[in-house]
């Protein structure tokens, strides 16, 4: 069965990612510590994945962002990770490089390659 976000879960990411782009170093500070928290379950790493790939009507640095998070993870926490969060990052990564979004394509290509290298370097694939 496929993953699929708790719906109130999915909703406090996207508000976290969106106040990560806040200027205010109070407001920077709150959402690196809530990161550093999140970085604890590796279902955080599902709820990235899934605003990347498939809300495709999020605005773009929300989006992006959470791939560049995501990328961290998996550099950070690979170990911790479970074989079906890395299957379902793996599934998610390869089915989307061709977003219609030129900025999250490009993103991707960018980004899929250095995530890709990482999940083969530590096995997750």
């Amino acid at each position: 069965m496929e993953w699929q976000p708790d719906e109130t879960g999915l909703q406090q990411v996207l508000q976290l990612l969106k106040d990560s782009q806040s200027p205010n170093t109070v407001t920077q500070r709150a959402v690196q510590q809530k990161l550093e928290q999140l970085n604890q379950f590796p279902d955080f790493n599902n709820y990235l994945i899934f605003v990347l790939t498939r809300l495709k009507t999020e605005d773009e640095p929300t989006r992006s962002l959470s791939g560049l998070i995501l990328k961290n993870n998996v550099k950070a926490h690979y170990q911790n990770f479970p074989p079906t969060v890395a299957d379902f990052i793996k599934q998610e990564c390869l089915g989307n490089i061709g977003d219609p979004s030129p900025l999250i394509r490009f993103y991707f290509l960018m980004q899929s390659h250095s995530l890709l290298c990482v999940l083969v370097c530590f096995r997750l694939i």
